[in-house]
């Protein structure tokens, strides 16, 4: 906000402080998005090391732990464990629908709510 020119230049014209001030408002949204985007593709990731597990319960092969995107994490085997090979695949396709409707005009805390509900974890 400091990098800003509406505190740089506190005397300009208001028509140009309101166009910097929508400017600056749709950088943050940017900015807000991208950080979702990134935390709702870290998720898929994780899910689909989830998955991944799943197919292959016992695997502890260093070529099969490599396909894993997040092999330090142990909670994979464990939510792994509790369901089944269904749910597991079910699990990527709600958030792949839910990264879709993140693109879309709908309700953002709507979108979410519903999409992580029905992960089963």
């Amino acid at each position: 906000m400091e990098r800003s020119p509406l505190h740089r230049h506190p005397d300009a014209e208001q028509s140009l402080r309101d166009r910097w001030e929508d400017e600056l408002k749709a950088a943050i949204e940017a900015e807000y998005r991208l950080q979702r985007q990134t935390l709702v593709s870290l998720i898929q990731w994780w899910l689909r090391d989830v998955w991944l597990c799943k197919l292959h319960p016992h695997s502890e092969t260093e070529g099969e732990a490599s396909l894993l995107r997040f092999p330090e994490i142990a909670g994979a085997n464990l939510v792994a464990q509790r369901i089944t090979d269904h749910q597991a695949l079910e699990n990527l396709q709600v958030i792949e629908q839910l990264q879709r409707w993140l693109h879309t005009n709908v309700q953002e805390a709507l979108a979410l709510e519903v999409g992580l509900l029905k992960l089963n974890l």
